[in-house]
């Protein structure tokens, strides 16, 4: 026969509970005041609470979030963490895929609920996760910026939160890095792929980010694997993504530019991890450095690097050049 327990509790488990709160929390709108605990203990009173069992405090969490579908995907996922982080990443797991499945366009109204669910789920890996198994946590932000485009193709991110949370996700691995453990070779490989697929810069920063997990070795080997796979003649598997979208060029040209933009930003990133300003300039010509969003990001290096003249040279260069055009606009 069927059961009604709620996700992540069994009939046989308990929780022990603290001592509740003087005020039950409340919820108005979509926010909850305090935890999902709290809120049952201000529902049902010190002493009923301390002596129910996990099932039925469960079911009285999820019974407080009734309505809100948001509400009750963040009481699953505290109520799983009540069990452990197992549990927890099973949930985050099943909360990706259903983000991967959604098709529905997200607009400005909504988007901030997105962007606090997103949110919600680095915190669990953060909190829950990594403490305990930071290869875990590593692996589920890997499936976390994954979920970049099905994301950005449902909304318009136009100033920035998605984004902001994928570089978020980037930053938390940086955080992990040390503690985590991996596969060398088979995490350069997926690295490549990864940023091959990356349309929305999620993957931006990954390289400086997990430094110490790859190894300067397996960085420049990272390097020379890219460098084969840029001038490998496309795939058919590759030409299909770029078939029937109404390019004007060919799917091969497509492909061929991809692999440089590609190619660009691991060696930019490669650089940055290794600290190699000299590399990162190598990548741009001399009429690019003179162009405003370059030119300044490798101003900022050459400063960070303690090379004061070069970059005053470079800023000095692309001023030059801005007013040339605007003399050749007037005239």
């Amino acid at each position: 026969m069927g059961s009604n327990r709620p996700f992540g509790v069994t009939a046989s488990s308990s929780i022990n509970l603290p001592a509740p709160p003087a005020q039950p929390a409340h919820r108005s709108g979509s926010i909850v005041s305090g935890s999902f605990l709290e809120a049952a203990f201000g529902a049902c009173g010190s002493k009923t609470c301390t002596t129910l069992s996990a099932e039925k405090h469960a079911a009285l969490v999820m019974g407080l979030v009734q309505g809100s579908a948001a509400l009750q995907r963040r009481a699953r996922m505290e109520l799983s963490a009540v069990q452990g982080p197992k549990e927890v990443a099973a949930d985050l797991r099943k909360r990706f895929a259903s983000l991967r499945r959604a098709t529905s366009f997200v607009d400005w109204r909504k988007q901030r609920a997105l962007v606090k669910d997103l949110e919600g789920l680095l915190a669990m890996i953060e909190k829950t996760i990594a403490p305990d198994d930071p290869n875990e946590a590593f692996e589920l932000l890997w499936s976390f910026l994954h979920l970049a485009p099905s994301v950005h193709e449902r909304t318009d991110d136009s100033n920035g939160p998605i984004g902001g949370v994928m570089s978020e996700a980037v930053d938390l691995i940086a955080k992990l890095s040390p503690t985590v453990s991996q596969d060398r070779t088979a995490l350069q490989e997926r690295v490549l792929d990864a940023f091959a697929n990356a349309g929305y810069g999620e993957f931006d920063g990954f390289i400086p980010a997990t430094v110490e997990v790859l190894g300067q070795e397996r960085l420049e080997h990272l390097k020379q694997i890219m460098q084969v796979w840029v001038v490998t003649p496309p795939t058919e598997q590759e030409l299909e993504q770029y078939r029937g979208y109404g390019h004007i060029s060919s799917a091969e040209d497509s492909v061929r530019r991809n692999k440089q933009v590609t190619r660009s930003t691991i060696l930019a990133d490669a650089a940055d991890a290794q600290g190699d300003v000299d590399a990162c300039m190598a990548r741009y010509s001399d009429e690019q450095l003179t162009y405003g969003t370059i030119g300044s990001d490798v101003e900022c290096r050459m400063l960070d690097a303690g090379r004061v003249d070069e970059a005053f040279d470079i800023v000095t260069r692309a001023r030059t050049a801005e007013d040339f055009k605007s003399i050749r606009m007037f005239r």
